[in-house]
């Protein structure tokens, strides 16, 4: 196995290295790997369903996905596509954004999110189809010093349905030939705007701009505010690197320190990724009892 900087922002690229048969003392050297650089490529890989899921268990196994459909027979997997997860969905407009989502983490809507997400490129279009990513490690640490004690022990308010009932979210965050989710699905939950990673230490700042409400601690317009400025801050382009897929791409990535987006494709090529889910462990947030949907409070 030998690898190289994915660029000057984030990531590596891992080549000669089968995700299908990995080596005895993998396991150990892709996790300091993994730990170290938060967002891996593996190139060049030939994968069956079953084997992108047995993958999982080199970074700690899979998890189920809150709130996608599993593949059938293959529980954990999920298949991300301009045509449905079935093949047979055909856009309305060839020219729209099929799949066009903000800047988010996976899971930020319950208190112990995933650790991170394989994502296998099986079918690539001629053009878009890319996967942003922004290293929280590295906002966090070009944050003023002023502005980190402002936000020490501060928490932001994710919540599932500020998401869905931001315009634009839902215009674009389209699954399966444009399904929708419902609003009221998940209770708000509260992060740590500086959350200490739970394998490194390390500082990561932790305002996804998808979910973020507010902050807790700060109600009102002057938290809007400082939030505001926050994800201003997270979302400048120098912080961003965007990953243009080649077919056989394995790309991982650390859920508890990335946030990513996607930037959509037009209707008119096809792009077909399988997902996994690596499972997490710790609690990073709280539930928000009063936030609950009220189906869920009926039944306390």
């Amino acid at each position: 196995m030998r690898y190289e900087p994915l660029s000057e922002l984030a990531g590596i690229a891992v080549y000669d290295f089968d995700l299908a048969s990995p080596h005895e003392n993998a396991t150990a050297e892709l996790a300091a790997l993994y730990d170290r650089f938060g967002l891996i490529v593996f190139r060049h890989q030939s994968l069956e369903k079953s084997e992108l899921l047995a993958a999982t268990s080199l970074f700690g196994g899979t998890a189920r996905p809150a709130v996608d459909d599993c593949e059938s027979g293959f529980v954990g997997l999920t298949i991300i596509s301009t045509r449905g997860a079935s093949g047979d969905v055909v856009p309305e407009d060839p020219e729209a954004l099929v799949g066009e989502v903000g800047w988010h983490t996976d899971q930020g809507y319950v208190t112990a999110p995933n650790r991170g997400k394989l994502l296998y490129a099986v079918e690539v279009p001629d053009e878009g189809g890319m996967t942003g990513f922004v290293d929280g490690e590295a906002t966090y640490a070009a944050l003023p010093n002023q502005l980190k004690n402002a936000i020490e022990g501060l928490h932001v308010i994710q919540s599932w349905a500020h998401a869905q009932a931001t315009i634009a979210h839902n215009r674009r965050y389209r699954k399966d030939g444009g399904r929708e989710l419902a609003d009221g699905r998940f209770a708000d939950v509260a992060y740590p705007l500086v959350i200490r990673h739970p394998r490194t230490g390390r500082s990561v700042l932790n305002a996804p701009p998808l979910w973020a409400k507010g902050i807790l601690e700060r109600p009102g317009a002057d938290g809007d505010a400082l939030l505001s400025k926050l994800i201003a801050h997270l979302e400048q382009p120098r912080f961003a690197y965007w990953h243009s897929y080649q077919p056989g791409d394995v790309v991982l990535w650390d859920n508890w320190r990335f946030v990513h987006a996607a930037s959509g494709t037009r209707g008119r090529y096809r792009r077909t990724m399988w997902s996994v889910i690596v499972q997490g462990g710790p609690t990073l947030g709280r539930e928000l009892v009063h936030s609950r949907p009220a189906a869920a409070q009926a039944a306390l």
